[in-house]
């Protein structure tokens, strides 16, 4: 019997949520709550059946912070199963937390990569994979840009993200701009992502879904799920993506079990990659029903866990 210990970083500390310092707003927190809730309850429902696991769901106590939960726990622990985001660090310290523990998902190299959306998007062009411009005051002079989007370099989703429209309130955003935060061109077309399963050598795509993204009248983005495409548009996006993917794979060699990338599909059927994650994401929820397995054990086989049942 394995013990496997399923953590996600918000469910896991609702005991002490309230004390924290650094509260998102509240309708994001909500949000990313309500996400993290169904990606755990999604995945253990995938593994409860598995009989060779014994499933722990990580949950805080009061007064104990993440880092005091994996020191105590780890000794018990087999396999680490992590659903956080790259903000802050916090996808790489329970990296480093889970002692050399098998890990689910990615190495640190692509963590550390993919947490800095700038450094990533710097690197993809240098692959000459097709990504939206960062703007800066030179790249101004260059290029005239009438809509951008605000970000922070390591957040996660739309949290704390905006649409600037024109070129005056552009210039104003740049000048005023925050050291953590970076402006980059908004690209025209229909929002979508990939979800991976990464294997030593190869990958295999799990889905392809559009996502619903909104925003208000201040030009805040909101994320509002996925739903994975049919198949005559899974075809299509297959063969327009598989260059690609083929490509950030191969050179970010430790992208592994479970990623999302985002892209737009832009109306001239370019692809342009916006971020990627080099873990669990919203469009795991619903997979195993939709592909009619069980992606989670697939994931499991992914790492040399064979003949579960």
């Amino acid at each position: 019997m394995l013990n496997l210990l399923i953590f996600e970083s918000i469910t896991a500390n609702l005991k002490n949520i309230k004390n924290s310092p650094k509260l998102l707003s509240q309708k994001d927190f909500m949000s990313m709550k309500m996400q993290g809730k169904a990606m755990v309850d999604a995945l253990y429902t995938d593994l409860k059946h598995v009989k060779q696991l014994h499933i722990t769901i990580g949950e805080q106590r009061f007064g104990e912070t993440a880092l005091d939960f994996f020191s105590e726990i780890i000794t018990k622990i087999d396999l680490v199963w992590v659903i956080a985001p790259e903000s802050d660090g916090e996808l790489e310290r329970f990296h480093i937390a889970s002692q050399k523990k098998l890990w689910i998902g990615s190495g640190l190299q692509a963590i550390r990569l993919a947490s800095n959306k700038l450094e990533t998007k710097k690197y993809l062009k240098s692959l000459g994979v097709n990504t939206p411009d960062e703007i800066t005051f030179r790249s101004l002079r260059k290029k005239n840009y009438t809509k951008a989007v605000y970000k922070p370099i390591d957040g996660a989703g739309t949290t704390d993200t905006y649409i600037i429209e024109n070129e005056k309130n552009i210039i104003n955003t740049l000048g005023k701009k925050r050291s953590r935060f970076f402006l980059e061109e908004w690209i025209e077309g229909t929002a979508y992502s990939v979800s991976l399963n990464c294997k030593l050598s190869k990958f295999e795509i799990l889905s392809i879904n559009k996502q619903c993204i909104t925003a208000n009248h201040q030009g805040k983005l909101f994320y509002g799920g996925v739903k994975p495409v049919e198949n005559k548009m899974f075809e299509k996006l297959y063969e327009s993506i598989m260059p690609t993917i083929s490509v950030i794979v191969s050179n970010i060699t430790d992208l592994r079990g479970f990623t999302g990338i985002d892209f737009i599909l832009k109306k001239n059927s370019q692809i342009s990659i916006i971020e990627i994650n080099p873990r669990l994401t919203c469009s795991y929820i619903g997979l195993s029903k939709h592909n009619k397995d069980n992606t989670a054990v697939k994931i499991l086989n992914s790492f040399e866990m064979n003949n579960l049942v």
